[in-house]
């Protein structure tokens, strides 16, 4: 399966536990696991995965989030398709920290071009981008427009993504105008699915 890269952005239990932090019902919580999981598993799809440490220090959260060591950072992909993670420390998949998915002390986040640019060549393969996870309006449109600047097309499944909020009238419009609409092209699960051999 070489016509597409899959990429999941932060599907951590911190956003998919109801004891989570970032916890809101989001549909794509069930489909991703019940329907789009179990069939990357069957077809032997590995998903590069970008995952948060939101720890302090960190510059605009009051609280510590998807801390390693706890259960809110634990990924919800499982290790036998997941390639190793890029840890990221704000929105933006190009900052991330000292020790960043570790218990060990961290620091402020900085910017790390290189090291995301790194794991990029090695996740990324083809041009083609399939992203899925966490969530629309922040993390995942940022990732969007890192991929793009270099030189990818990034597409997004309509069913494994949602909004912070998880409303799906603020998804649906987000992906039809700008910004999100302007760096992602949605793509239903029924169509994409007919398209990977």
């Amino acid at each position: 399966m070489d016509s597409f890269s899959f990429v999941c952005v932060d599907f951590q239990k911190e956003f998919t536990l109801s004891s989570g932090s970032f916890y809101k019902k989001r549909p794509m919580v069930r489909f991703t696991k019940e329907i789009l999981i179990p069939f990357l598993i069957k077809r032997k799809i590995r998903v590069g995965e970008i995952m948060a440490d939101y720890r302090h220090p960190r510059w605009g959260d009051k609280n510590e989030n998807c801390v390693p060591g706890t259960p809110g950072f634990e990924s919800e992909i499982p290790e036998n398709i997941k390639r190793k993670p890029w840890i990221k420390a704000m929105n933006s998949p190009v900052w991330t920290r000292k020790n960043a998915g570790t218990v060990k002390k961290t620091s402020w986040p900085y910017p790390d071009i290189a090291g995301f640019e790194k794991w990029r060549k090695k996740n990324v393969k083809t041009r083609d981008c399939i992203l899925f996870g966490l969530t629309l309006d922040r993390c995942l449109f940022c990732t969007a427009q890192e991929l793009t600047f270099r030189g990818h097309r990034v597409s997004v499944i309509r069913e494994a993504c949602d909004t912070y909020s998880g409303l799906k009238k603020e998804k649906d419009v987000m992906l039809k105008t700008p910004p999100v609409g302007n760096w992602i092209k949605a793509v239903s699960w029924n169509n994409l699915k007919n398209n990977i051999k």
